[in-house]
């Protein structure tokens, strides 16, 4: 059966039951948990095998935990969700009662990344099935082994027209993004975004599009350098820095640069005691390797100054791909790596003397996807805060927004569009009808 036939079964079964109770998606939710909690070992293997090194406390902390905490909170948060919204009545439509009635969209589709390939298909499930939706979701053919198993456990444990899982490619992706649905999230780059949206479009079909760009970090005159270097490199080296709200580039004060440097190199080599330490997470594949590669070598060609800790190179060899830690000075503005979303642990080093020269650097640019502040000066951080646009801002710590179940996450512009996590998510996922009733007042 072909993917539109599916969507067609799906969209038929929606049309028999269009309000699934709250008992059917409690069941479905607990399912999808079970089917992880007994699946963890097989879930790392998978993922190590198509990363060729993938950190197992990265694949649980990321993938696992994340998966299972967002399936947690809607477990517990549903029936409150599910409520009709009650309003106040205008005076002019008394008796009348008024509240926003969450329905379910229909058949939805979900379009997950290779970076976090399990979260990233999971997470936005149970925000659809909590929905009441059915779902088809497409993941990414650089994880074909995870993919291999995802299918398998959906296969088993749900029917045909509940969930449905896809492998993308060149010539399926783009027939998927095309469907009819009633809802399309995808997350992946911003070009690739504005290709989905444009296939969304032809048929109205609302989309939420989580993007990513140049997350800037900036550490404040007043703040340790060593422990903003520490959070920074932990945020950029987590994943091999294939994270879209890692930090793409940092500015320091002009004359803290080289103690910013030391420290980070040296936060480096203490967590990977070498290139083959397995906590050292692998570049996905030889393309992307090749990306990072030219990247700084074209930065290089321009009178950059590339810095890696001493005795860490990369590594191409025997289908495994790992690329160090890499400080780049001077990097030219026009520049592919200044230019880009780098998604790798290259780390674009910029100084500064005046905050409102940093300001006006990311404001000049397109809005960030996440921005983090590093700083105990209150007015600095307003400041910054303020004067800027970001899908997220952190302070003091990098990364750890994601994993906030109760506050929405996306990006702005460039960065994406809507929000999903908890209730967000659910609201992504649900038409909130108004509806007014009169009561009969007789003759």
């Amino acid at each position: 059966m072909g993917v539109f036939q599916d969507f067609i079964q799906m969209k038929q079964s929606h049309r028999i039951d269009p309000y699934p109770k709250h008992a059917t998606r409690l069941g479905q939710l607990r399912k999808l948990k079970q089917l992880i909690l007994e699946n963890e070992d097989v879930i790392v293997n998978a993922l190590n095998q198509d990363f060729g090194c993938r950190a197992r406390n990265e694949t649980v902390m990321a993938e696992i935990l994340n998966s299972l905490s967002s399936i947690d909170h809607a477990i517990k948060n549903l029936g409150r969700w599910m409520r009709k919204q009650p309003y106040r009545t205008s005076f002019w439509s008394k008796p009348a009662r008024t509240y926003a009635f969450p329905q379910p969209r229909g058949v939805v589709g979900i379009i997950a990344p290779w970076n976090y390939s399990l979260d990233l298909s999971i997470s936005p499930l149970v925000a659809a099935l909590a929905a009441g939706n059915r779902a088809m979701v497409c993941m990414s053919p650089e994880t074909p082994h995870l993919f291999e198993l995802v299918h398998e456990l959906i296969s088993k444990n749900f029917e045909r027209t509940e969930v449905l899982v896809y492998l993308g490619n060149d010539d399926f992706s783009p027939q998927f993004s095309a469907l009819p649905f009633d809802h399309l999230l995808f997350t992946g780059s911003t070009r690739v975004g504005r290709l989905v949206a444009q296939a969304a479009a032809k048929n109205l079909t609302p989309v939420t599009l989580e993007l990513g760009g140049k997350s800037p970090a900036v550490i404040g005159p007043d703040y340790d350098v060593e422990v903003a270097a520490e959070r920074i490199t932990w945020g950029k080296s987590f994943n091999a820095g294939q994270t879209c709200i890692a930090p793409d580039y940092v500015f320091v004060p002009s004359w803290a640069q080289e103690r910013f440097v030391k420290a980070t190199l040296a936060k480096f080599a203490r967590s990977f005691h070498a290139m083959e330490d397995p906590d050292l997470t692998a570049i996905i594949s030889e393309r992307f390797y090749n990306r990072l590669t030219n990247l700084v070598e074209e930065a290089q060609a321009g009178g950059a100054t590339l810095i890696r800790p001493e005795g860490y190179e990369p590594i191409a060899a025997n289908g495994l791909y790992k690329f160090p830690l890499t400080l780049v000075l001077n990097a030219p503005r026009e520049s592919t790596l200044m230019q880009e979303e780098i998604f790798g642990p290259i780390l674009p080093v910029l100084t500064y003397n005046k905050i409102e020269d940093v300001i006006a650097y990311i404001t000049d640019r397109d809005h960030p996807l996440s921005l983090y502040c590093f700083s105990n000066d209150r007015r600095l951080i307003d400041k910054l805060q303020t004067h800027t646009i970001s899908g997220s801002f952190g302070l003091n710590e990098t990364l750890i927004q994601y994993m906030q179940e109760d506050m929405a996450f996306g990006g702005v512009g460039a960065s994406g569009q809507g929000a999903y996590h908890g209730k967000a998510g659910f609201d992504t996922f649900s038409h909130s009808k108004s509806v007014i009733e009169q009561f009969s007042l007789g003759k």
